[in-house]
């Protein structure tokens, strides 16, 4: 039995929404993102061998986030990066929501640990670093209609 080819979905039109943790924040879009890094979790392992195995044995271990990076191209007098910045030089801890063009979407608590320009050359547009940790697992959903 011969598979029936399907397309592929472009991350073109991703969006990246974040607030600062607490019930009374909403969510602001960050526009200009050009990269989220991967996202989701791997737990690492721990050994779990004794003198009785004759091989290594492992179990699951303790979740610990990834460090993550989000890049973006700086617009001038944008209140939704503006904010961004803020809350990443104030090493604020946020939640972030992307939702893909497939309607999946997905949403986590990061720290912030920071804001930077980005190398700058003449003939080069201006872009901007945020590094950041996860805390906890992403809660994976799909859009209505997605």
């Amino acid at each position: 039995m011969s598979a029936t080819p399907k397309d592929a979905v472009l991350g073109a039109g991703t969006t990246t929404l974040f607030k600062e943790k607490g019930a009374a924040t909403t969510f602001q879009q960050v526009i200009g993102m050009m990269s989220i890094g991967q996202v989701g979790e791997k737990t690492p392992t721990q050994e779990q061998t004794t003198l009785e195995d004759t091989s290594k044995r492992y179990i699951a271990g303790l979740f610990d986030g990834p460090d993550k990076e989000f890049k973006g191209k700086a617009y001038d007098g944008d209140a939704g990066q503006e904010a961004f910045f803020t809350a990443a030089r104030a090493r604020k801890i946020v939640i972030i929501q992307h939702q893909w063009p497939d309607g999946v979407t997905a949403e986590y608590e990061v720290v912030l640990l920071g804001y930077m320009r980005d190398e700058t050359g003449g003939d080069k547009t201006i872009d901007w670093v945020v590094p950041c940790k996860q805390n906890g697992t992403v809660t994976w959903g799909k859009a209505a209609g997605g």
